[in-house]
């Protein structure tokens, strides 16, 4: 099927949708039927003010047929946008509502142009639709068909657009952009937010339906320092070629050589009841703010998309914020709420709060490594998402992020932290079924060297069902670099008493490397683990750093150095070669059943300042074979205990020995 069949399909189907939900003629309509019966509209208000010429004065003010545009007439459109582009030119003086009547319950209004606003204008589309089609040009980049900085409002009916951009023009043939940013677009004046009499925004876009076919586009555009936008009850459709929904970037608070000016942010966005359906799967997000602060999205469904919500700093690293505007609030906060996203074909969620100076115009500006982290804190509260081993559930390098309240299944891992993010919240999260780790919380960065540590806690999670990729090769929780970290009462891995079926891929449960200290889990439950791996498993081998196992259930084998007790009396098996974990207990029985020489060899996971007490049982018709005790074991002169009877000795470990406590002496019946 060639291109232009395809557009064709797109935006028959999408004008099919946009007519859904038209509405009837309300009794005020019938009003000023009955009033244009009786004679001719005057000219009033904002019309006479903008020295407007009503072409048909038998229709009402604000009504849009009265300045000649015409509805379902595709042959009308360079008529229809001259006209309303000359009702809310920027240079004129209108302002008010404009209304497109809905006469038919499907009415569509073409147009092939950008039409730019005056302040202070609402538009009301009535249930109708507006259909864009145009051709590409230079002068179309960095705006948007319907084009307003700040004080407009637009709601009640549907965009279509159709539109090709053409090679080397970017961020154009939007239905809707809101904003500037310095020289970016030619369709309105250089926008330096400080040199502005009357801040950018006070927009509300709501009770809208979007569908696009452009090709590396965005359905919804804005830039600069924004304030006080909503954007409620909006439906995107990008019929799989459209690259993002929404999209928002930083904007320049002053003019002057790139790198040294101030940049603006947009703060107090909304973004409510948002539906994002079909994006190019390989490119592109649902949402995307790049340098806002202080902003909510709650209520997001996206099906088919990339990528769900994209935050980050943008090139500006918030580094020079508006000074006296933006400087407090910068970097704090964004919060989404209930986000619902499937068939994501890259990682859904992204929290950015580092990024390096050289990879945009700072590049110039010699900076530190504080200055390229900490840039924005992140909270999502209530999700769903469901992808691809192409991408991550979430990945954050935020200064702080909050994840609680949510299920991610599909993904080559669950949640991904870099070692940017140095305090973490995860909370009554579910992570199924993923390729790889469900909680990796050690990516390596290198903006800091050596990475500082984090602080930060897993708790109330269920993690079961990954590695599937390679069963036992990736741990549920994977943890290094840390300082402090909390995980608590978490049910890890399948159990058929709790689930129906057993862990057979998912590996070690809770994984930490050499770097991680004072890390406690606390009243975990392991239901279990793939072949080969262990409950808790640790990298140190000579001490803990105060890693801590306490009131474990489930499975609750180890690896490693930990402090604390999993199960305070080890049952050894008696063999030629004996080899105790010195983590986790604190008694261990060796129940020696035959009469053959033993070894008691050098014990594994040794910690500074344990104390553990061996408990030798003959449980032969005779006496034992000869034991020998391996070097390390510092103690007096051993003797078998004589059949059926049993000799304890304890030893503390001071950092190279186990040193002798106390020993029976004695043989103790058993």
């Amino acid at each position: 099927m060639d291109v232009v069949s395809t557009r064709r399909q797109v935006i028959s189907v999408a004008v099919a949708i946009a007519g859904v939900g038209g509405v009837e003629l309300g009794t005020n309509e019938v009003a000023r039927s009955a009033a244009a019966a009786a004679g001719k509209y005057p000219i009033i208000g904002g019309e006479a003010l903008g020295k407007l010429v009503s072409i048909n004065d038998g229709f009402p003010p604000g009504d849009i047929r009265r300045y000649g545009i015409v509805a379902n007439d595709p042959a009308a459109a360079s008529a229809n946008a001259k006209a309303f582009k000359e009702l809310v030119a920027p240079a004129g003086k209108f302002s008010g509502s404009v209304r497109f009547p809905n006469v038919s319950g499907s009415d569509v209004y073409h147009f092939d142009d950008v039409i730019v606003f005056h302040d202070d204008i609402r538009v009301d589309l009535s249930g109708s639709s507006l259909m864009f089609h145009k051709i590409s040009q230079l002068d179309d980049a960095n705006s948007g068909f319907l084009f307003a900085l700040r004080n407009f409002q637009l709601e009640n009916g549907s965009i279509v657009v159709d539109y090709e951009m053409a090679r080397g023009i970017t961020s154009a043939g939007s239905a809707i952009h809101i904003g500037n940013r310095g020289a970016d677009s030619v369709h309105v004046a250089p926008t330096y937010d400080s040199r502005l009499s009357m801040p950018l925004g006070n927009v509300v876009l709501r009770n809208l339906r979007i569908a696009s076919n452009v090709v590396n586009g965005n359905a919804i555009e804005m830039t600069g320092g924004l304030s006080g936008v909503t954007v409620e009850n909006v439906w995107i459709d990008g019929g799989g070629r459209l690259k993002g929904g929404i999209y928002y970037e930083f904007g320049w608070a002053t003019p002057g050589p790139t790198n040294l000016r101030e940049t603006s942010h947009a703060h107090n966005l909304r973004f409510v009841n948002i539906t994002v359906n079909n994006l190019n799967h390989t490119a592109g997000a649902a949402v995307t703010l790049a340098g806002a602060y202080n902003s909510i999205l709650e209520n997001l469904y996206v099906d088919g998309a990339a990528a769900a919500f994209v935050g980050t700093p943008g090139e500006s690293l918030n580094y020079r914020p508006w000074k006296g505007v933006d400087q407090i609030g910068v970097k704090r906060t964004i919060v989404l709420r209930n986000i619902i996203a499937s068939r994501i074909g890259g990682t859904a969620i992204t929290f950015t709060g580092a990024q390096r100076a050289a990879n945009g115009y700072l590049a110039a500006r010699v900076v530190t490594s504080a200055v390229q982290t900490d840039l924005g804190d992140y909270y999502i509260d209530g999700f769903a998402i469901d992808g691809t081993s192409n991408g991550w559930g979430i990945l954050t390098s935020a200064g702080k992020v909050g994840i609680r309240n949510g299920r991610i299944s599909g993904f080559q891992r669950g949640i991904v932290l870099t070692d940017d993010c140095t305090q973490a919240s995860i909370d009554s999260v579910d992570v199924v079924g993923c390729a790889q780790a469900a909680i990796q919380l050690d990516m390596p960065s290198t903006i800091w060297n050596p990475p500082r540590a984090k602080l930060g806690e897993i708790r109330n999670c269920f993690l079961a069902g990954n590695s599937t990729q390679m069963a036992g090769a990736y741990p549920a929780i994977d943890l290094n670099t840390c300082a402090g970290f909390l995980i608590q009462d978490n049910r890890i891995g399948y159990e058929p008493a709790h689930d129906g079926q057993a862990e057979s891929t998912q590996g070690n449960a809770i994984q930490l490397g050499a770097r991680c200290s004072r890390v406690l889990c606390l009243g975990n439950y392991v239901g279990g683990v793939g072949a080969g791996a262990v409950a808790y498993f640790s990298s140190l081998h000579a001490q803990t750093n105060g890693n801590t196992i306490q009131l474990p259930g489930g499975s609750i084998t180890t690896h490693g150095c930990w402090d604390g007790v999993t199960a305070r009396r080890q049952v050894v098996a008696f063999a030629p070669v004996i080899t105790i974990n010195a983590t986790g207990g604190e008694q261990y029985d060796i129940d020696a059943t035959s009469a053959v020489n033993f070894r008691i060899n050098i014990p594994l996971n040794p910690v500074n300042d344990k104390v553990i007490c061996m408990t030798l049982r003959n449980s032969t018709d005779g006496a034992l074979g000869h034991a020998t005790w391996d070097g390390v074991f510092r103690m007096s002169s051993w003797t078998n205990p004589s059949s059926g009877h049993n000799r304890s000795i304890m030893f503390r470990y001071e950092g190279s020995y186990w040193l002798q406590i106390a020993q029976t002496g004695v043989d103790i019946p058993n």
